[in-house]
């Protein structure tokens, strides 16, 4: 009886013991990590001062190269196609003769046309006569008055019979010079769909396609956002510079200027169509061909500018992380404009300059975080 009291004894010692040990090593790793954690240094972060920058805005669409004049060739009058006067693919001037369509039935239209006009003016010359003696015989009442309007009818009527014969003849004449067919301008032609011998006329179609190539546009859209940022940023249109670029990433030497803004949106589209005209001398734009304008202002502006490496995006939209004077981190919401050369974009809103932007180390941030700014230029 006397041992087991004393087995009971030790073992209440014991365990006071352990729970005491327990408690202090507790106490001890409790206060270890508080301390441990409080003295953990701030989230590095780099920073830049935010300023106004002077920038030549740049912005880039695709475009396509379309000639300015497209016209095809068609025949006004029916006759059998005599000779071509070209090879296909060849540059051609204004009024150079292109087709030749057989003469030998409109000549003799012509000559047709000037003999009924010989015979109606000889008829008109003694319908006149007979008109002037009537009146004469008339003053001295030998004629009657009917006779008298007899005669002026005559004379009438010849006289309305030469210019009908004038008429027929300038008909003639014209369809005789319709047989030569003409470039009505300058350019490039292409494939004609007839053979010489072919019978042509005015139901045949096209006969070949002209298209003017010097100058020569590039066509592309502008979205209804950019509408008004480009006037902003650009200005009119003399202060543009627009530079093409295929889609092999080669720049075109020649340099554009804008020569056609639409009247009214695309509604389909909600875009706005405009044209940039180019130099084409050696024909390197094809029509046809799809690239990229590029347009730069000339005359530098003053604007907010940010790398676009600071900017992020979530469902909201566009923002930038700052560092308060507190040194903690805020949330910024920011409309971007356009983006320039270096990978730097134009700030519309949000941001008036002095404001520390956060440029680097996003990753370890989030709104509320305080950090410790590192600024870089």
């Amino acid at each position: 009886m006397e041992n087991r009291m004393k087995k009971i004894v030790l073992l209440g010692v014991l365990t006071v013991v352990l729970a005491g040990g327990g408690y202090l090593g507790y106490r001890y790793w409790t206060s270890t990590h508080t301390a441990t954690t409080q003295q953990m240094p701030a989230q590095a972060v780099d920073v830049m001062t935010v300023g106004m920058k002077q920038v030549n805005p740049e912005a880039s669409y695709v475009a396509k190269i379309e000639s300015m004049d497209k016209v095809g060739l068609r025949a006004r009058v029916t006759g059998f196609l005599q000779e071509q006067l070209f090879k296909e693919g060849d540059m051609v001037k204004k009024d150079q003769p292109l087709f030749l369509i057989e003469k030998v039935n409109f000549e003799a239209q012509v000559r047709q046309a000037e003999a009924n006009l010989a015979k109606a003016k000889a008829s008109a010359v003694n319908a006149k006569a007979q008109y002037d003696r009537t009146k004469t015989l008339y003053k001295t009442k030998d004629v009657s008055a009917a006779k008298l309007d007899e005669a002026r009818a005559a004379n009438d009527s010849a006289q309305a019979t030469v210019s009908e014969m004038k008429a027929l003849l300038d008909l003639a004449q014209k369809d005789l010079e319709y047989t030569t067919i003409v470039a009505p301008m300058d350019g490039k032609i292409g494939e004609t769909t007839f053979s010489v011998g072919e019978l042509i006329g005015p139901s045949s179609g096209v006969l070949a396609e002209i298209v003017s190539i010097n100058p020569i546009d590039a066509v592309f859209s502008v979205s209804e956002n950019d509408i008004a940022r480009l006037q902003d940023q650009f200005g009119t249109g003399s202060e543009t510079e627009v530079t093409f670029v295929s889609a092999t990433g080669k720049v075109y030497p020649e340099k554009g200027s804008i020569n056609f803004i639409d009247v009214a949106l695309d509604e389909a589209m909600n875009t706005l169509k405009m044209k940039a005209s180019f130099p084409n001398p050696n024909n390197r734009l094809i029509s046809g061909q799809y690239g990229r304008v590029i347009l730069r202002g000339t005359q530098p502006i003053s604007r907010i500018v940010i790398p676009m490496k600071a900017v992020q995006r979530d469902m909201t939209g566009a923002f930038v992380y700052l560092v308060d004077t507190n040194n903690t981190i805020v949330k910024q919401v920011v409309q971007t404009g356009l983006e320039l050369p270096n990978f730097d974009v134009i700030i519309e809103s949000g941001l008036t300059g002095g404001e520390k932007l956060v440029v680097a180390g996003f990753q370890k941030i989030t709104t509320g975080t305080t950090v410790q700014p590192v600024s870089v230029q």
